[in-house]
């Protein structure tokens, strides 16, 4: 099961999200299978209730119009033509696919029993008997028949318009919250896939520093030996001896660099901020000032990480003050406590009065063998200790004003154990 855990692992935010794509979608279906069918329950209710109102309305005529042959002996013309609307609305209410679902069995047994009644004692009138007191005397019976099966169908109609407002409301709650999902699963899946590439760009980044220290270091070792047996008598030229042997150190120090990058993640080493701070030094006239906060001093970091981090800016800010001899670097530290998130943060920042950089330049800071100046200082630093910061689960962050001096801030994540007030 091992061999398959990274595969799975790597998997698992695009599984995440084909879930909540797949929820999303069920819940909008659903939803609008639900507002599908209030509206049909509205026009089906409709129907049912211009039906039963119909019935009661032609109800309410024949009896006007039996009245009225009552008191005149004679039938009115309107009559059979009320009578025949009453049949014609009663039949086509009984014939409704969906009329059970507003009905219930006594209404239909009601609306069977008026039409027996109407049929008993109104066609009688109509094929002309004169009894129109019999037939007054069954239209209120008839009447609230139709009464109670209308109030029936009006209050089961209200129950289900009601109870798919509900459960629309409740699929459309399931619908945003599947969004809220979908857009929980996109973001998790984009920080995976910043993720996988940041460790892929560290792996780059530590092979090829690998690989270069690992073809460089004999052969700068050879010529470090080979100008350390040279004097100026022995050499054509002799004042390109001190720039060589310069550039050799140089070239050390590069591949030194590179593999500390390269097995910085195998150095399991940690020392105090102090210890680490104190070995900084400076090669040129620049003044360093070290100014650390209650806290940061005992903080306990990577050693070679940041030993080679520090050093690094340290010497960046060094190249920007070439040109300044009494310029000064400071470097200072401190502890951010984040509440909310219950983590700790060291903060260190390296700072210059240098001449700063122009906007074009602080766009390709870090950019790997950028360099705005030829010799020691090569651009390959910045874009390294970023990468090495990134690796303890860090930031770094370059800040610069043209002609105001530049600062490096190194932020790395500490224990509450890891520093001690």
């Amino acid at each position: 099961m091992r061999r398959y855990a990274p595969g799975l692992k790597a998997a698992l935010p695009f599984a995440s999200l084909g879930i909540a794509l797949l929820l999303c979608g069920g819940a909008f279906v659903r939803s609008e299978q639900y507002r599908a069918e209030s509206d049909l329950n509205y026009s089906q209710t409709y129907e049912v209730q211009w039906r039963t109102t119909q019935i009661r309305e032609h109800l309410a005529r024949i009896h006007g119009d039996l009245r009225l042959a009552a008191a005149t002996s004679r039938m009115q013309a309107d009559l059979k033509r009320q009578v025949f609307l009453l049949n014609a609305n009663v039949d086509q209410l009984l014939k409704l696919e969906y009329a059970p679902k507003f009905l219930g069995d006594r209404d239909v047994e009601l609306l069977r029993g008026l039409q027996a009644v109407a049929s008993d004692h109104l066609d009688p009138i109509l094929e002309g008997s004169t009894d129109f007191g019999g037939a007054l005397q069954v239209m209120p019976d008839l009447e609230q028949r139709m009464f109670e099966v209308s109030g029936t169908a009006v209050a089961h109609a209200g129950t289900l318009n009601t109870t798919a407002h509900i459960e629309e409301a409740a699929w459309r709650n399931r619908f945003l919250f599947a969004v809220a999902l979908v857009l929980a699963a996109v973001g998790y899946t984009i920080m995976h896939l910043r993720n996988a590439l940041t460790r892929r760009q560290e792996q780059h980044l530590r092979s090829f520093s690998s690989l270069y220290a690992h073809m460089t270091r004999s052969r700068v070792t050879a010529l470090k030996l080979f100008l350390g047996y040279q004097d100026e008598e022995s050499v054509k030229h002799p004042d390109m001896l001190a720039p060589a042997r310069e550039a050799v150190q140089q070239l050390e120090a590069i591949t030194n660099g590179l593999a500390a990058i390269a097995y910085a993640n195998r150095d399991t080493r940690r020392e105090s901020l102090t210890t680490v701070l104190d070995q900084l030094k400076t090669i040129g006239p620049c003044t360093l000032h070290i100014r650390i906060r209650p806290g940061a001093a005992q903080a306990l970091v990577p050693a070679a990480p940041m030993r080679l981090i520090l050093d690094e800016l340290v010497q960046n800010a060094e190249a920007a003050l070439v040109d300044r001899p009494k310029g000064q670097i400071t470097v200072a530290a401190k502890v951010n406590d984040r509440r909310f998130s219950k983590r700790r943060d060291l903060v260190v920042e390296v700072l210059d009065d240098g001449p700063g950089m122009s906007a074009d330049v602080m766009a390709k800071a870090k950019t790997p063998f950028f360099s705005t100046r030829a010799g020691r200082h090569t651009g390959l630093g910045l874009t390294g200790c970023a990468q090495m910061a990134a690796a303890f689960n860090g930031t770094l962050v370059l800040n610069s004003e043209y002609s105001k001096g530049t600062s490096v801030r190194v932020s790395i994540p500490i224990e509450p154990f890891d520093c001690h007030e």
